[in-house]
């Protein structure tokens, strides 16, 4: 009776392994298919967006000419806004910005159909990354690469173990409150709006 209820739970815990890959394969399968799609739609110019003077796309905020893409977390050379010295304005919008992504995905997390959930949001944030990176080397060329990874440093350092926190969470049910990897998600999305705020502006100036 030990050895056959070993097995079952060997099965189980073998059963469990082996679903959580599945998720995991899938929400990379996810990511990969929506870079494709944002690189593809952004070559072709199918997607309508707003353009300053020099046909760049941006977005108006607060009336500063805060340039945003795909989830607002990068910003293009031409964006004076993103370009001046950190403040406590700048640093309480961005972090307000990014506490409200957190505190979103963290309910979605939550569901009972987490799961689909993100894996539609891996759809998004690939099609986003394709689409910014495309616009990105439309405007600059080759150096558009480059002017990416600027725009995205040093904040993504802290964004990044955030994301993967959530998504961990999101991709793991049954859907429960699991207390310390929220909050340090949440404390490392609001370190990033900080390091955004203040740092990300002298990488930025590279470009300018």
């Amino acid at each position: 009776m030990e050895q056959t209820a070993e097995r079952i739970q060997l099965q189980r815990i073998t059963e469990r392994s082996a679903s959580d890959g599945r998720r995991k394969r899938v929400f990379l399968v996810c990511f990969f298919l929506g870079i494709l799609l944002g690189t593809i739609i952004g070559n072709l110019g199918l997607l309508e967006t707003s353009q300053d003077t020099d046909g760049w796309v941006y977005e108006k905020v607060w009336d500063k000419g805060i340039s945003r893409l795909g989830f607002g977390n990068v910003a293009v050379p031409n964006s004076t806004w993103r370009l001046q010295p950190g403040s406590m304005e700048k640093f309480l919008y961005i972090g307000k910005q990014r506490m409200g992504e957190g505190l979103a995905i963290w309910l979605f997390s939550l569901t009972v159909c987490a799961v689909p959930i993100f894996w539609i949001l891996a759809v998004y944030l690939g099609f986003s990354l394709g689409w910014v990176v495309v616009c990105y080397t439309a405007k600059l060329g080759l150096l558009g690469l480059a002017g990416f990874f600027l725009s995205c440093f040093p904040q993504w350092l802290l964004y990044l173990p955030a994301w993967y926190l959530f998504i961990w969470q999101g991709l793991n049910p049954p859907a429960r409150l699991r207390v310390v990897p929220s909050l340090l998600a949440l404390g490392l999305f609001c370190l990033g709006a900080g390091v955004e705020a203040y740092w990300n502006p002298i990488f930025l100036r590279l470009l300018s």
